[in-house]
């Protein structure tokens, strides 16, 4: 799996991209045919905004989630994009190990 993370207003540090990979693993296990995952990440004043675009083999999910922080927020659209797959793919489900997910983005 690709990861594309931009950052607008900010720098992103290398802890919060590895947070986001951590988190984005963990999608594999419900949907194992997700090719990119596009991370936008925007801080304002007084929010952060998470904007969470994944591209899988047949389908796309889209969600966006604003929280005070961003560790909290990834995990706000994460969850989003859980719910998406599980609804979407309710009888078609094939569930993979956290070591396989690893594998599959590390290629």
């Amino acid at each position: 799996m690709n990861i594309e993370i931009t950052s607008r207003n900010f720098d992103h540090s290398k802890k919060l991209k590895s947070f986001i990979k951590d988190k984005l693993i963990k999608l594999l296990t419900y949907d194992s045919n997700i090719k990119f995952s596009r991370v936008v990440l925007l801080k304002e004043s007084r929010a952060e905004k998470v904007e969470l675009i994944i591209t899988s083999k047949k389908r796309r999910y889209i969600t966006k989630a604003y929280s005070s922080a961003f560790e909290k927020t990834i995990i706000q659209a994460v969850n989003n994009v859980r719910n998406q797959i599980r609804k979407k793919n309710k009888h078609q489900r094939k569930i993979i190990s956290t070591k396989e997910a690893i594998e599959l983005v590390d290629n």
